[in-house]
């Protein structure tokens, strides 16, 4: 959809090319149409002066719920009869997250004050139109990378504005091992689409590691491959002293290995959060197979810190299919 802005350039360029083409029989007939496309040209001005309204009533509860989905690899091509299990590809990927983040606000039923939204940690399965990771490693790829990207922009505009209808939307864009660059790109898009909306929050600063804090809480994400768990306290203690001394509940969330897990280290919870894709031939081989495709959500209180969880497990669902699926 063309934004008022570019739509008021384009109309003004043709407008203009009109008023020079346009042989005038006489000076005041000219000086009448040059005053019509000035009013016209005025009015289309106007239409980049109006910024969209919250769509949530804004309420004080004290409460965030965190929607972290990792891992979706949007873009990946698995078949189940070379994996031996669920088939995935980008249309698959597409309904099973939009399955996914329903499914968590509608279990989630409490009245929230914001939405952290943490997009990203391996969202598109490659880097590039040859089809790697950053780091060049072949993977298998289900259609053309821009067509992807397309898709996977399509799909978090559209996430956030569900969670709008919620609360006002805080977004964290953390990239992974292997969509480093089209993450950033992504999040780029999207400032760009939320440009001028007062209830969403994009950031997407180029760093590894991104911090939160609510209330007492302190949350710092991150994909997980790089940093070492243990390191995670004095991590965080180091990067954000401020907000370290601030609180008490603190937690370190993380994706990249597509299984839960939870380590508590010196009063620090380091969560690895699930995913939903199931393995491709690469994983299925290697016997990196059997954990449940599943997503989860956490409700976070500003005085007693996590106060709830929500879970959503896809395996305990009706399978989703497609034509090149059923091929």
């Amino acid at each position: 959809t063309e934004s008022p802005y570019g739509f008021m350039l384009r109309e003004n360029l043709r407008l203009k090319r009109a008023l020079d083409n346009r042989k005038q029989r006489t000076k005041a007939e000219k000086e009448q149409r040059v005053q019509e496309i000035r009013a016209e040209i005025e009015e289309i001005k106007n239409l980049d002066r109006t910024v969209k309204p919250s769509v949530s009533v804004p309420i004080t509860t004290g409460n965030l719920l965190e929607i972290n989905i990792a891992d979706a690899h949007l873009g990946k091509l698995s078949w189940a009869q070379e994996t031996g299990h669920e088939s995935y590809d980008t249309k698959i990927a597409d309904a099973m997250y939009r399955r996914a983040q329903s499914a968590l606000f509608a279990r989630a039923g409490v009245k929230f004050e914001k939405v952290l939204m943490v997009i990203g940690n391996d969202l598109m399965n490659s880097d590039n139109a040859e089809g790697t990771t950053t780091k060049g490693t072949q993977v298998s790829t289900d259609g053309r990378y821009h067509k992807t990207f397309y898709r996977a922009r399509t799909l978090m505009i559209d996430s956030i504005e569900q969670a709008r209808k919620i609360a006002p939307v805080h977004v964290i864009v953390m990239p992974g091992n292997h969509d480093r660059l089209a993450c950033f790109h992504l999040g780029d898009s999207l400032e760009m689409y939320f440009h001028g909306q007062s209830d969403v929050v994009i950031n997407n600063e180029p760093t590894s590691r991104k911090y939160f804090q609510w209330g007492k809480v302190m949350l710092m994400m991150c994909h997980g491959d790089r940093e070492k768990r243990m390191d995670m306290p004095l991590v965080m203690a180091s990067e954000q002293p401020k907000m370290w001394g601030e609180t008490l509940f603190r937690e370190c969330h993380t994706g990249h290995l597509h299984q839960t897990r939870t380590e508590e280290l010196h009063g620090v919870r380091v969560r690895i959060l699930p995913s939903l894709s199931p393995p491709d031939a690469w994983h299925a081989t290697n016997a990196y197979v059997g954990c449940l495709r599943s997503a989860e959500g956490y409700i976070w209180n500003k005085s007693e810190g996590l106060i709830g969880q929500v879970f959503y497990t896809d395996d305990g669902q009706k399978p989703i299919t497609t034509k090149r699926e059923l091929v």
